[in-house]
């Protein structure tokens, strides 16, 4: 019991520090932001390789490494959108007026470049891990991922709280692609769904007599609550970004003074 603590003390500080860290890069000077990525890219290659020698073993060492070596490959793969390095080939504001299907198709060209170099990651991965003791590194990237995608379709579909003044001025185009909406169709089953993957991963590292796949699955179980936290944090009138005040730039209130939809 007391790992199953500390995995989880491991994955919420993870996640809290990750954040905020990727937030105080993307907002430094714009001059300096080839450097930081420069430097994230190499970052990201070494992170690949400590996943490919980490992934032999499964000992506690070796899958909080795992866990850890998972974030910077996110992190690199968020900074190189927010950056502006990894988005897609449309930059301009959805036009006014367009259905919900023509927003997400526009919006998938806002970020396609992104999409498709997260899935040859994940893909990269597979590959690393495949029949090998120690998955601790795919397991948390893929329910980032799949998290991710969640969120996005939620925020197409429409949301209420929304922290705008994360994203940088040369991605202020994206805002058009959010409506403000009380609650959207997918948002209760995105919320069970994500309730019910973490119960199962919780439940299966409970079950299990090993140490090192215990604290692997407790770990990637943290991030799908953690992730399903998020959601509820999209609908809930909170000042979520409160939890990353000492990373985020002061621009303004985090959630947007248009009013929401029914």
């Amino acid at each position: 019991m007391n790992e199953f603590g500390l995995a989880l003390l491991v994955a919420l500080t993870g996640w809290w520090f990750s954040t905020g860290v990727i937030l105080w890069l993307v907002h430094r000077s714009q001059r300096h932001h080839r450097k930081i990525f420069a430097l994230s890219t190499l970052t990201m290659l070494l992170a690949f390789y400590g996943v490919a020698t980490s992934v032999y073993e499964s000992t506690p060492q070796s899958v909080v490494l795992a866990f850890c070596l998972a974030l910077l490959l996110w992190g690199w793969l968020e900074m190189g959108y927010l950056m502006g390095f990894i988005t897609g080939p449309r930059k301009a504001a959805c036009p006014d007026g367009a259905t919900t299907a023509s927003r997400m198709r526009l919006g998938l060209g806002t970020c396609l470049w992104h999409e498709l170099t997260l899935l040859a990651m994940v893909a990269v991965l597979f590959l690393l891990s495949w029949q090998q003791p120690n998955q601790t590194a795919l397991w948390t990237f893929t329910v980032l991922w799949l998290m991710r995608w969640s969120s996005k379709l939620n925020l197409v579909l429409g949301v209420r709280n929304y922290n705008q003044s994360w994203l940088p001025e040369h991605l202020a185009y994206v805002h058009s692609y959010i409506p403000r909406r009380v609650l959207n169709p997918l948002f209760p089953v995105s919320v069970v769904v994500g309730g019910v993957v973490t119960f199962l991963l919780f439940n299966a590292a409970m079950q299990t007599p090993e140490l090192g796949l215990m604290i692997g699955l407790t770990l990637a179980g943290a991030i799908a609550a953690l992730g399903t936290l998020e959601h509820l944090f999209l609908m809930a009138p909170l000042r979520d970004a409160a939890l990353w005040d000492w990373a985020a730039p002061d621009r303004g209130p985090a959630v947007t003074k248009s009013e929401p939809q029914s």
